[in-house]
């Protein structure tokens, strides 16, 4: 029987909300076979529009998935780096690995949040030419999936309601306890708080708090990460949409409820 979907109570969009980046990522049976030269004829057909190429440290998740396929042993000497895609200033980023599919949205300069519509879309577009590359060289498509992650990043610089990091609990209501007043001759000076909210057996969501500095002006930013996880029904590549968009809920209904009311009405402003 297919599970409900989760729906977020009272669905907000704001004017200028603090997402830096959203990630939608996805998890698969590595594809053993894939090679540098592979990659190479992959980028050939997307570069039009992701002209530059990097290589990063793949990415290792350590979590336990229940039911999650067991990963094959590489039998290569060296393994594959995590590749990315871009376009240099642009806010769109693919990232591909062995076991591995990634689409980025990253705020740069001032472009606009396009919405998680748009950038589900966008994914979407980009994982049917990936998987179309993928049955051309190796006969095969992403179907098992192991692992999927829904991550929001947001940046929240000084403003009205917070400046320092005691004001924290002001931003957000969860900490507020665990902030002590500096009159008492205790200064909070670094912030690392994390908490972890069970939605169902599949979809787990974890919100982490960071106190940091942006690197050119060192201005002190709260950065406030909230990341669903969990595996869509079945393992199945044909449900993992309907998982993002019960993540896409569940992370809304955690940033809501996790960040003052105020904050949400005077600064990010709802539409």
């Amino acid at each position: 029987m297919k599970k409900a979907q989760i729906k977020a109570k009272g669905r907000v969009k704001f004017k200028t909300p603090p997402i830096n980046e959203l990630v939608i990522a996805l998890y698969h049976l590595p594809v053993i076979n894939m090679q540098a030269q592979h990659i190479g004829l992959y980028w050939e057909k997307i570069r039009k529009h992701y002209p530059k190429c990097e290589q990063q440290v793949p990415v290792i998740y350590n979590v336990p998935v229940p039911g999650a396929q067991p990963k094959i042993i590489e039998t290569q000497t060296f393994d594959l780096p995590r590749f990315w895609f871009h376009s240099g200033p642009g806010s769109m980023l693919i990232q591909v690995q062995r076991d591995g599919f990634f689409f980025n949205w990253r705020k740069v300069n001032e472009n606009e949040y396009p919405q998680y519509e748009v950038v589900r879309a966008q994914f979407c577009k980009e994982l049917d030419t990936y998987q179309s590359f993928l049955q051309n060289e190796f006969g095969q498509k992403i179907d098992i999936v192991n692992r999927c992650e829904l991550t929001y990043i947001n940046i929240i610089p000084p403003n009205d309601i917070w400046s320092t990091a005691p004001q924290l609990g002001k931003l957000f209501p969860p900490l507020a306890s665990l902030t002590i007043p500096p009159e008492i001759g205790r200064l909070i000076v670094g912030v690392n708080s994390s908490f972890t909210y069970r939605f169902r057996d599949n979809l787990t969501v974890d919100s982490t708090v960071k106190l940091g500095k942006r690197l050119k002006t060192l201005e002190p930013v709260a950065m406030l990460e909230v990341k669903a996880h969990g595996t869509p029904e079945g393992l199945s590549i044909d449900k993992t949409l309907a998982w993002f968009d019960d993540a896409h809920d569940a992370t809304h209904e955690v940033f809501l409820n996790f960040t003052d009311k105020n904050l949400q009405k005077t600064i990010w402003k709802p539409v």
